[in-house]
């Protein structure tokens, strides 16, 4: 009997695969979902491990005298026991794709066949590769997508490492990394929390970031997808006392809304508005600061300060702003206030948010929601996987 394991992205893979080397008359032993854990910390890469058989006719030594080109390999047998327990106790539920997942009935017996088991030094064998393969096709289908270049060189060697493709066409190889990238936005929106009382019962919400994001109208979006939504008790207030237009919109929103409005001048009033709020989650639309202004950063960090850690401090982010501008913009913010999420605006304005993959795959920020107008409230819908998804790869235009 001749056994082989692949690592495989779908069992659609696993299939040509085994038939490429094993033939027709290969049947598939076990699968197992296997994840690699790998740079970028909470990332793994999602495979399936599939392991092939198919009888021959060459005498099995079983006397311990094999050649020196076939042995032996215990490190490869072991782990097959748990798979063939696995596939004992879910026989009848494992079929896809017409392939028969066959089990001896006897799981004593198929123990003592492995341990006669011989596995050629050709199947052990992996193809180990004296550079990182480069994938210009990748590279710059991402390059129009507006990855940042360093961004892409370190995706390109997570996902091809130990990975054969050699015989998939340059759209297959795009193909199967988009599933790679999709799996790790699923993992990011796992790391999302629900909302907690953090002051008092209420919750803190902050919106900063530079002049021009579009805080004070996600103000208004949040305010009204919190109270029709969620059914939440809301209030609002505003930090940028400076902007009486502004504060205007953001009063005259509140009186439609019904709920309560204030403008703040300086920490001291901050804190009295804060204690004596009755409400469940207070949405803070604070003043335009630019990220490299440390006395502007200052300032904001004064209001913040007495709530140090008790805030959620969500930063928000055009869509078309540059992948270097992002890391200085969040690092700024992060460093002073500190941050919590992130809410990417004017993504109508952008064919792409490749550009932020960067500080999406290497901040620890959660994406809350994101923005596609200045209409209030409807232009504001929750980070999910699908919208995300189509925003980093929208589909190519006709």
């Amino acid at each position: 009997m001749q056994i082989k394991r692949y690592e495989v992205l779908d069992i659609k893979e696993a299939i040509k695969l085994i038939k490429r080397d094993l033939g027709e008359d290969a049947v598939i032993i076990s699968t197992r979902q296997v994840n690699k854990s790998e740079e970028f910390g909470f990332f793994g890469k999602p495979f399936l491990e599939v392991v092939a058989a198919v009888d021959y006719n060459e005498e099995i030594s079983v006397n311990g005298k094999e050649d020196n080109d076939k042995k032996l390999n215990y490190d490869l047998i072991t782990p097959l026991y748990d798979d063939i327990k696995f596939l004992k106790d879910n026989f009848e539920s494992i079929v896809e794709d017409k392939v028969i997942f066959v089990l001896n009935s006897k799981f004593d017996e198929v123990k003592s066949i492995l341990d006669e088991i011989r596995f050629s030094v050709d199947s052990l064998k992996k193809e180990k590769y004296s550079s990182k393969i480069i994938d210009e096709e990748l590279f710059s289908y991402l390059d129009r997508l507006g990855f940042d270049r360093r961004i892409s060189v370190k995706l390109n060697d997570i996902f091809f490492k130990d990975l054969v493709l050699k015989n998939f066409t340059p759209n297959e190889k795009i193909e199967y990394f988009l599933k790679f990238f999709k799996k790790l936005i699923e993992r990011r929106l796992e790391k999302k929390t629900a909302l907690t009382s953090t002051i008092d019962g209420k919750l803190l919400i902050s919106l900063t970031g530079n002049n021009g994001v579009g805080k004070t109208s996600t103000a208004a979006k949040l305010c009204a997808k919190y109270i029709f939504e969620k059914n939440k008790h809301v209030s609002l207030c505003s930090l940028d006392i400076l902007k009486v237009s502004s504060n205007e919109a953001l009063k005259n929103y509140a009186k439609k809304l019904k709920i309560e409005f204030v403008s703040i001048k300086n920490p001291e009033e901050f804190k009295y508005f804060i204690s004596n709020a009755d409400s469940d989650i207070i949405i803070i639309d604070s003043f335009g600061v630019n990220h490299n202004n440390l006395y502007q950063l200052n300032n904001l960090a004064k209001f913040f300060d007495i709530y140090k850690g008790k805030i959620k401090n969500s930063l928000l982010l055009s869509a078309q702003t540059k992948s270097h501008d992002a890391m200085r913009i969040y690092k700024s913010f992060n460093n002073k206030i500190g941050l919590n999420s992130l809410i990417i605006t004017k993504v109508d304005e952008s064919y792409s948010i490749g550009n932020l993959a960067g500080i999406f795959l290497q901040s620890d920020l959660t994406i809350d929601y994101l923005t596609n107008g200045e209409n209030v409230p409807e232009n504001i819908e929750e980070a999910k996987l699908d919208n995300l998804y189509s925003l980093f790869f929208p589909k190519p235009e006709i």
